[in-house]
């Protein structure tokens, strides 16, 4: 019987690969296997991220142009929205966000406006807002430390770019690494240290530099300033997972920069370099940011649509995938009767549960999920009873030509288990 069903499909596979023998010169891979994107739709396209400790998202929209009135939505873990939190520029016009961070210090958000001479805003949960700092020309960056001191950059190009710590009472700004061009993004690691990102003011290639930072008896005392790496395409958003590996966001998309020597590989894109993402934010959870890892291991928000403007009025998630499951029926064994499930709901798209075929958890049902059904099941039978060919040229084209026809498309997360 379960031969007779694996030739069923085979004439399905063929299909699928005359599809991706058509489309392969225009497939673009998007996020890493054992990864899922999905996005919230907003009513504006966000120009700042962060997460709060318990995980709630809060997207700063950006402000219509020639006014200084915008709105932070809160979303909650659930993906549902909250009360809204308004903002607004001192700039009577305009209101340009640079960046946006959580403050663990006041449990509310730091905000840079780099419109008029610049300001560092605080902003609490309820809506009560505050200048910090002011007289920043061209901030752009904002992060705070462990400590609760507070770090902004500025992108004033040509090495007359800087990295500014600011008093919290006084608002006074001192410099701590000068000499940079287009600031961006800040990120500390899990010493202290900060990592800086800035853009080449000629070529707009982004690099990633090394702040050491020590907690001297008087404050604190900063090292050197180091390249780790240059010529990236990534330099305009910076964070860092729970160990600390790195992503950012620039031109053509996400990148991961990793290995040694570092090197960036792109996470999220869609192929094409003249495109952008910016505003980016992650939100730890109890394991690691791995592939397949669940829901657990955290989550990666960033503004990506690779472009500008009102296309981008949503915000990007991307969350490590469930672990492979191919027991669709729930019945603790894989068999035949979760290929069965397999066979009756394939090509389903976006909404996809694991019960309906999803063995990989992007959320539809394709030839990926059948190889994984075929793998688990060899190791539960005997093989010389019930022969299974190994995974061969055609059901591997298949899988990828089931993700074709069952886009990764942008979706809020379904219940996996219905």
């Amino acid at each position: 019987m379960i031969s007779r069903a694996l030739k069923k499909i085979r004439p399905v596979s063929q299909i699928l690969m005359i599809l991706v023998w058509i489309l392969a010169p225009h497939i673009t891979l998007a996020v890493p296997n054992g990864y899922v994107p999905y996005t919230i739709p907003l009513s504006a396209a966000p120009t700042g991220l962060a997460f709060d400790a318990g995980g709630v998202l809060y997207a700063l929209e950006s402000a219509p142009f020639q006014s200084n009135v915008t709105t932070i939505r809160v979303i909650q873990p659930d993906n549902t929205f909250g009360t809204n939190i308004p903002v607004s520029g001192s700039d009577p016009t305009n209101f340009f966000v640079g960046g946006m961070a959580y403050d663990p210090v006041s449990d509310g958000f730091l905000i840079t406006d780099n419109t008029s001479d610049g300001r560092l805003y605080a902003v609490s949960k309820t809506g009560v807002q505050q200048t910090l700092a002011s007289g920043l020309a061209s901030i752009a960056g904002v992060a705070v430390r462990s400590g609760g001191e507070i770090f902004v950059s500025t992108a004033l190009g040509d090495n007359l770019g800087e990295v500014l710590q600011i008093d919290r009472a006084t608002g006074n700004a001192t410099a701590v690494v000068t000499g940079i061009d287009y600031g961006a993004g800040l990120a500390f690691d899990a010493t202290g240290d900060l990592l800086v990102q800035d853009a080449d003011a000629t070529t707009f290639a982004g690099r990633l530099h090394h702040l050491p930072i020590t907690e001297g008896p008087s404050g604190l005392e900063f090292g050197a300033l180091s390249l780790q790496i240059d010529n990236m395409q990534s330099g305009a958003g910076l964070a860092l997972d729970s160990e600390d590996d790195i992503f950012a966001t620039g031109s053509g998309g996400l990148f991961s920069i990793g290995g040694a020597p570092l090197s960036e590989t792109s996470f999220d894109s869609n192929g094409n370099p003249g495109q952008f993402a910016t505003a980016i934010a992650f939100d730890p959870g109890t394991l690691p940011f791995e592939p397949f890892a669940g829901a657990d291991a955290g989550r990666l928000a960033l503004m990506a649509d690779f472009g500008f403007g009102p296309v981008n009025a949503f915000v990007t998630l991307i969350r490590p995938a469930p672990p492979i499951d191919a027991d669709f029926n729930d019945s603790g064994a894989v068999n035949a009767a979760d290929l069965d499930i397999w066979k009756s709901h394939f090509g389903a798209t976006v909404t996809a549960a694991n019960s309906q075929g999803d063995a990989d958890g992007d959320f539809d049902v394709d030839g990926c999920d059948f190889l994984n059904w075929q793998r688990q099941w060899e190791t539960t039978i005997n093989m010389a009873a019930y022969p299974v060919p190994e995974p061969t040229t055609s059901s591997l084209w298949a899988c990828i030509a089931g993700s074709l026809i069952g886009i990764r498309r942008r979706k809020l997360l379904p219940n996996r288990k219905s």
